[in-house]
């Protein structure tokens, strides 16, 4: 057993104050584990400012550095997560550990399907952190596994279309399943963000940290319309 292990802690604007008292309450009760603060906007990590979806793409080779990544997600940055993880099929090798909090299974079961390693909920005490982060170390060339789904959790929102994992083939090629998975996200990603604000494609845009043309455009590469959203609020 590997005595050391480091650990990113991949953190998104907004999320710093969580982070950092997560990292200061599990400080010296991993074990060896050592968790290290990690800025996706950061530019060491590729970033720009601030977390594209392309973040986690741009930071793989950065992050080899540590042996596991445990990456905070809530139902705010769920989108933004499953785009990243999509982005970064097949470049990133670390493995990630999700840190859930107040998620639904069926956007989790999404999260493993694009390659996320497993997940626990927050607040998560120490030797659940450590038990879970030190598992995917271990099992770093293995497939990711499902979590159980309880059907009580799952709510008419997330079930509109069936979880990733049970839409991607064997014999599909690399690059058509990840174009495939990102045009499903970001029609997803789109009509989710129009329907929390009623279709003011501004307030959508300006949510999804895009400009307003830039979300307009992808409103028409996916034929999407706001109308639909507004007339149902």
């Amino acid at each position: 057993m590997r005595e050391s292990v480091d650990c990113a802690v991949l953190v998104l604007p907004g999320q710093e104050s969580w982070m950092r008292s997560f990292i200061d309450m599990h400080a010296g009760q991993l074990g060896g584990i050592t968790l290290h603060m990690v800025d996706l906007g950061d530019a060491r990590y590729g970033g720009l400012g601030r977390a594209s979806a392309g973040s986690l793409r741009d930071a793989a080779l950065a992050l080899r550095r540590f042996d596991v990544c445990l990456m905070p997600v809530t139902p705010l940055t769920l989108g933004w997560t499953r785009l990243a993880l999509a982005n970064a099929l097949g470049t990133l090798n670390t493995p990630i550990l999700g840190l859930a909090r107040d998620l639904q299974a069926a956007g989790l079961q999404d999260l493993l399907g694009l390659g996320m390693r497993d997940f626990l909920r927050d607040p998560a005490t120490a030797d659940d952190l450590k038990v879970r982060l030190r598992q995917c170390t271990w099992s770093r060339a293995a497939a990711p596994s499902a979590a159980p789904i309880e059907a009580s959790t799952v709510s008419v929102e997330e079930t509109e279309a069936p979880p990733l994992r049970s839409r991607l083939t064997a014999d599909e090629p690399f690059r058509a399943a990840k174009a495939r998975i990102v045009t499903e996200f970001e029609r997803r990603y789109l009509k989710n963000m129009l329907r929390h604000h009623q279709g003011n494609i501004s307030k959508a845009a300006r949510a999804a940290d895009k400009n307003r043309r830039a979300f307009w455009q992808l409103m028409r590469k996916h034929e999407i319309a706001a109308e639909p959203f507004r007339s149902a609020s």
